[in-house]
């Protein structure tokens, strides 16, 4: 017997040695794991609602406000704001509703098309968030760039397409990390229920097969 055989064998019986599950054992297995991966979708969203306006407790809003009034885009601010939090909120909601969905329906069917619910729902939070960050820097930083303030301080005859190639390359780096960011925490646990659908998947297929 050569080594293949041998290695083959010994593979043999580290598969019999392990634990057997039924598809149906299997698929409560992955209920409570997908049930627990939503959960933290759901606080981590909410953490992230919550912790950066920490800052508004060292921050002075009605300053920041008055800034952009004299910017000429206190409106647009405002309407920024309302528009955001609505939307948030809104994913926020739809995070607590796909656990409660998760945590509630067992059957492998139902499993699989709240995962697919939940992570398509998590893809568009994060192209969101992604989308606001370019949006509201350059209607900023084109208010302030205009504004007779900042134009006052800029030397005769100054170059405004190198100001606003630098602003571009910030925005442009900030919006990759905040990328970087939700590919690190969200990216991780949309993995973990990729796997467990296909886990699902790969499993119901073999059920149909040997019935």
């Amino acid at each position: 017997m050569d080594q293949l055989d041998l290695l083959k064998k010994d593979w043999k019986k580290q598969e019999e040695a392990l634990p057997k599950y039924s598809f149906d054992e299997l698929s409560q297995l992955i209920h409570k794991k997908s049930s627990s991966i939503v959960k933290w979708i759901f606080i981590i969203s909410v953490l992230e609602l919550v912790l950066p306006h920490l800052v508004y407790l060292f921050v002075d809003y009605d300053t920041s406000m008055q800034h952009y009034k004299e910017l000429g885009i206190g409106n647009f601010i405002t309407g920024f704001y309302i528009i955001f939090y609505i939307v948030i909120f809104y994913f926020i909601f739809r995070f607590y509703k796909n656990y409660q969905s998760i945590s509630a329906n067992s059957k492998p069917k139902e499993l699989m098309q709240n995962i697919i619910k939940t992570r398509r729902t998590v893809k568009h939070y994060i192209w969101f968030n992604l989308a606001m960050v370019p949006l509201v820097s350059i209607v900023i930083l084109h208010s302030t760039f205009k504004s007779e303030e900042f134009l006052n301080q800029l030397p005769e005859n100054f170059n405004m397409a190198i100001i606003w190639v630098i602003s571009i390359v910030v925005i442009v780096i900030i919006t990759l990390l905040l990328w970087l960011f939700y590919r690190l925490i969200y990216g991780i646990l949309l993995n973990k229920l990729k796997r467990n659908y296909n886990e699902l998947m790969s499993n119901g297929n073999e059920v149909l097969q040997n019935v």
